[in-house]
């Protein structure tokens, strides 16, 4: 999994919904514990009724939503450490996941 990935979510109606958040907080290669976080802060984003959602295999099946690169630029701006500092960052991330905090809804999906 990369460092920054997009989640696609599809609720009820089949309408597609697209976030960015970080990629590998809590897992390097299994998407499932960071889809288990995301999942209970969509809500905030007056989603509701979403019966699935899934890491996007890249950023590029999410880039035509209306706040795409915002996000991108918004995710690429912050420093991830390297070393010593790393888990201390990973374990404040996951945390920021969990609170429904550093997740970018992209907008109203494009249709």
């Amino acid at each position: 999994m990369e460092e920054i990935v997009a989640i696609k979510a599809t609720d009820k109606r089949g309408t597609k919904h697209f976030f960015v958040t970080w990629g590998r907080a809590f897992d390097p290669v299994d998407p499932k514990p960071l889809l288990t976080a995301v999942r209970p802060a969509l809500s905030q984003f007056g989603l509701s009724g979403i019966r699935s959602l899934q890491v996007c295999s890249t950023l590029q099946e999410a880039s035509g939503q209306p706040y795409f690169f915002e996000a991108l630029l918004a995710f690429s701006q912050k420093r991830i450490p390297y070393g010593k500092t790393y888990s201390t960052w990973n374990a404040a991330c996951r945390k920021q996941i969990a609170s429904g905090k550093d997740i970018y809804y992209l907008g109203k999906p494009v249709t």
